[in-house]
C-alpha cells in the first residue's frame, strides 16, 4: 500500500475521526477489523485516492463500512418462483456473513467486499448485482494487493494516454515469457475474466491483459508509458512475445505522448 500511495503521489496523512470510526464499527459489531482495511482507511484520502475522478466507482466512505444492505430477490440471473409477480426488496448485514463491502462500480455491475476470514490482509471477493448473500468469487488475494492494483491501473483506464489492441489467444508459455521481459505485477480476476498486469522499470510501462469473458473473443491489450519513447519500446517488448493485432490509439482524442509514439510506430 506504501507503493500504490506513492504511484498516485498522495500522502500518509491518518485522520483521528477515521481511526475513531472504525473503533465504533469494530465495537458495533464485535469483531476486529483486519489490520490493512484499518491502516487504508485511517487515512485522510482513503477514498479520494481510490476514486479520484467523476462518474468512477463508488469507493465507500469510512462512514458507510459495515451498513446493512438492500438487494432484490430474486436477481436477474435466478429463476422466479412461480406466481411472483415482482422482485422482494430484501435486507442483508454483511459482516454477519463475514463480508465487509467497500466498492460499487458505478452502473451496478458488481460489488467488492474483504473476505473478515482473520487474517491481516484478507482477500477481496467480487459479486455481481450488488451486495447479496449469492456467490461471491476470488478477485484479489489480499486487500493491500486490489489497493495497489486499483492505482496502477488509473493509467490504462484513462484511454487519451494509451495504446489499445488485441491478441487471438495467449498461452501459459507466452506469459511465462513476457514475465521474462517484463515485471510481474498482482492479478485479479473474476468468473467472467483475469487481469494480468506486467510492468516495466519504477512501474513506467504498463501492460494489462483482459482475457476473453466466457473463453470467446481475443484477449485484450492495453499499454500505457511514461513518455512515448518508453511506449514505443514497450510495444516491441510485446509485439514478439503475443501475436498482436493492430495497435491504436486508445481514445478518439489521444494524448500528446500517444501520438507520437503512434508516429514512431507507423514510420
Amino acid at each position: 500500500m506504501a507503493t500504490a500511495l506513492t504511484l498516485a503521489g498522495a500522502r500518509a496523512d491518518h485522520s483521528e475521526a477515521a481511526v475513531a470510526r472504525l473503533d465504533a464499527l469494530a465495537a458495533r459489531h464485535g469483531r476486529a477489523l483486519p489490520q490493512s482495511v484499518r491502516h487504508w482507511y485511517s487515512l485522510a484520502d482513503a477514498t479520494a485516492i481510490l476514486e479520484p475522478e467523476r462518474r468512477a466507482d463508488h469507493v465507500y466512505p469510512v462512514d458507510d463500512l459495515g451498513q446493512p444492505e438492500a438487494y432484490y430477490w430474486p436477481t436477474d440471473d435466478e429463476g422466479w418462483p412461480e406466481g411472483l409477480e415482482e422482485q422482494e426488496e430484501r435486507e442483508f448485514d454483511p459482516m454477519a456473513h463475514g463480508l465487509l463491502p467497500f466498492l460499487q462500480e458505478n452502473q451496478g455491475v458488481y460489488c467488492l467486499a474483504v473476505q473478515l476470514d482473520g487474517s491481516e490482509d484478507p482477500p477481496v471477493l467480487l459479486s455481481w448485482d450488488g451486495v447479496q448473500p449469492g456467490t461471491w468469487t476470488a478477485h484479489a488475494d489480499t486487500f493491500s494487493q486490489w489497493v495497489y492494483t486499483r492505482v496502477w491501473d488509473f493509467a490504462l483506464h484513462r484511454g487519451a494516454s494509451m495504446l489499445e489492441a488485441t491478441a487471438e489467444r495467449v498461452t501459459a508459455a507466452e506469459l511465462e515469457a513476457l514475465e521474462q521481459v517484463l515485471e510481474v505485477r498482482p492479478a485479479t480476476r473474476s468468473d467472467r475474466e483475469e487481469q494480468r498486469r506486467f510492468a516495466g522499470p519504477r512501474d513506467e510501462q504498463r501492460l494489462l491483459l483482459l482475457s476473453p469473458w466466457g473463453g470467446t473473443g481475443g484477449w485484450s491489450v492495453y499499454l500505457w508509458a511514461s513518455t512515448a519513447e518508453l511506449l514505443v519500446e514497450l510495444v516491441h517488448t510485446v509485439r514478439p512475445v503475443l501475436a498482436l493485432g493492430e495497435v491504436h490509439a486508445g481514445s478518439h482524442e489521444p494524448s500528446d505522448t500517444v501520438k507520437r509514439a503512434m508516429e514512431r510506430l507507423r514510420a
